[in-house]
């Protein structure tokens, strides 16, 4: 059956405004999202004096350095429109693993993985765009921390080097490990190897280490767990 053209434009129309509602949607979330995260960075902050008592103000910087994140997510999102480039800040390698550590700790210990690290001997501060490297390194981390749930011993190991003026963050796992066409597949948007995966993790991750003239390699083999190395230059261009 032939659909007329006038048809098509209404059908075309109607499209258009969906979307464009769907949008305006979208930003109200965005902004809404952002009175929750005030209260709740203001309330970290109250806390900061209780947890220096134990020695675990260093808990509090984490989470608004991770409140501070999103809200630049969101920033981006609502630019989203707008010509830009990663935004770059100065960044110590060896607070970044350190903070991932924290950020990771609770779950670890929830999910009985030993959580090891390593960072550089000699620490490094560059211009990075340091939320973009925390989503890859969290992304690899969730998928580490899925590929152990099986396993009776669970282990990861988050370590950073430099060498060369390039940079490089390892994140190695005791879990299920990938066969080799998994592994051939793996940067492919929308190609999961897990059920209720959306396949688009592995894919941002390359996209951004790409971005920052670097590269992403994969070691794996099944029962064997998996090694995920990201190298990228300190001086980038």
């Amino acid at each position: 059956m032939m659909v007329a053209p006038l048809q098509v434009c209404k059908l075309a129309a109607l499209d258009m405004d969906h979307r464009q509602h769907l949008e305006k949607q979208a930003v109200s979330i965005a902004h809404e999202i952002r009175n929750p995260l005030t209260t709740i960075k203001g309330f970290i902050q109250l806390l900061k004096p209780d947890l220096k008592e134990i020695g675990k103000e260093y808990y509090v910087d984490v989470m608004i350095e991770e409140l501070d994140r999103v809200n630049q997510i969101i920033n981006e999102f609502l630019n989203a429109g707008k010509p830009q480039h990663p935004l770059a800040q100065k960044t110590s390698l060896n607070k970044l693993i350190k903070d991932m550590a924290v950020l990771y700790e609770g779950e670890a210990i929830l999910r009985d993985i030993r959580l090891s690290t390593s960072t550089a001997g000699d620490d490094v501060v560059q211009n990075i765009p340091t939320n973009q490297l925390k989503q890859v390194i969290m992304n690899l981390m969730k998928n580490a921390m899925e590929a152990i749930e099986d396993q009776c011993e669970r282990e990861i190991y988050l370590s950073a080097s430099v060498q060369n003026e390039f940079a490089t963050i390892v994140i190695k796992d005791n879990g299920c490990g990938m066969s080799e066409e998994a592994r051939a597949l793996l940067y492919i948007p929308f190609f999961s190897t897990k059920e209720k995966g959306t396949g688009l993790g592995l894919s941002v991750c390359k996209e951004i280490i790409d971005r920052l003239g670097g590269s992403i390699h994969v070691d794996s083999s099944q029962g064997k767990g998996t090694i995920f190395t990201i190298s990228f230059p300190l001086r980038l261009s």
